[in-house]
């Protein structure tokens, strides 16, 4: 039988290939901040047809001496315009300008500005969102797994559940700060947390699911080795992890197409981080636990 597990060592370069690249990405060409990290100001307006006079509407931002750092659609007739922090005044002399510059009923539909204090703060809280996840998947998994026979540690099993989970976010962000830097639209805001978040609980699924099917096979087969029981468990597990992530896709797929500019970075980003999760649920965690698991008889 064809082993995976003995073959790791080609995932772990393609993996360690994709971090570098994701790395570099991040710091050479950085990421997308939106107005939540950076402060800001965000208007949108509402008007039949206005997503196709989007010229008129930067011509009304250079009118009233104000730069529009991006503008994005929201379906046919609304517009999310970001910019800079502006004040009341200011505020009132865009609108009154768009107004003038762009023929028909302008409404606007919601206005909000996040100032430098604020954006710190959101960007402290993401931090910690991440870092509070992380250290209760690891204590939850070790807990779930205390059972696992000896001389294997359940502890293991939870650092390397989060060591493939860091494995996801970083490439993730890598991918996003490739597709920002080329393609323009690829904002990271509060959803981008949101997105990451909900991408650690989808991988952090599957990954367990392979882990506790390797448990079973342990207490069904106490004198096999680890590394067999370890590709028997994925290969028991893959096509159910590969159709659960698919059926996924498939949906995000539509609500990417379908579902306006508004959302389709926050979709993007699920459908990259679910990709990469399954990948590192079936090729990553189980690989490293096998390799930390062996290490540690070793030097036991």
């Amino acid at each position: 039988m064809f082993s995976l597990v003995k073959n790791r060592l080609y995932f772990y370069i393609f993996s360690s290939l994709l971090i570098i690249l994701s790395l570099i990405s991040i710091f050479v060409w950085k990421l997308n901040l939106g107005i939540d990290f950076t402060g800001g100001t965000i208007l949108e307006i509402s008007s039949q047809g206005i997503t196709d006079k989007i010229d008129k509407v930067k011509t009304a931002g250079d009118s009233a001496g104000i730069k529009l750092e991006s503008i994005s659609t929201s379906g046919n007739d609304k517009l999310i315009i970001r910019t800079h922090n502006i004040s009341t005044d200011e505020h009132s002399k865009l609108l009154s300008s768009i107004k003038s510059e762009v023929a028909g009923d302008i409404v606007e539909t919601s206005y909000q500005t996040i100032g430098p204090a604020v954006s710190r703060d959101i960007t402290n809280k993401a931090i910690w969102a991440v870092v509070v996840a992380s250290l209760a998947i690891i204590l939850y998994i070790a807990y779930a797994f205390r059972k696992v026979p000896k001389p294997h540690s359940s502890w293991l099993f939870g650092i390397t559940a989060v060591t493939a989970l860091l494995h996801d976010l970083i490439i993730t962000t890598g991918f996003v700060s490739v597709v920002g830097h080329f393609y323009g639209f690829m904002q990271v805001d509060a959803l981008f947390i949101t997105a990451l978040l909900t991408i650690m609980g989808f991988s952090v699924h599957d990954t367990i699911v392979v882990f506790d099917r390797l448990r079973e096979n342990m207490i069904k087969n106490p004198g096999a080795s680890l590394e067999s029981l370890a590709n028997d468990s994925i290969l028991q597990t893959i096509s159910r992890s590969i159709n659960t992530s698919l059926t996924t896709i498939f949906v995000l797929t539509a609500l990417y197409l379908l579902g306006g500019q508004s959302i389709s970075h926050f979709v993007l980003t699920l459908i990259a981080g679910i990709t990469f999760g399954t990948y590192s649920s079936i090729f990553i965690a189980t690989m490293l636990l096998v390799s930390w698991g062996k290490r540690r008889e070793t030097t036991e």
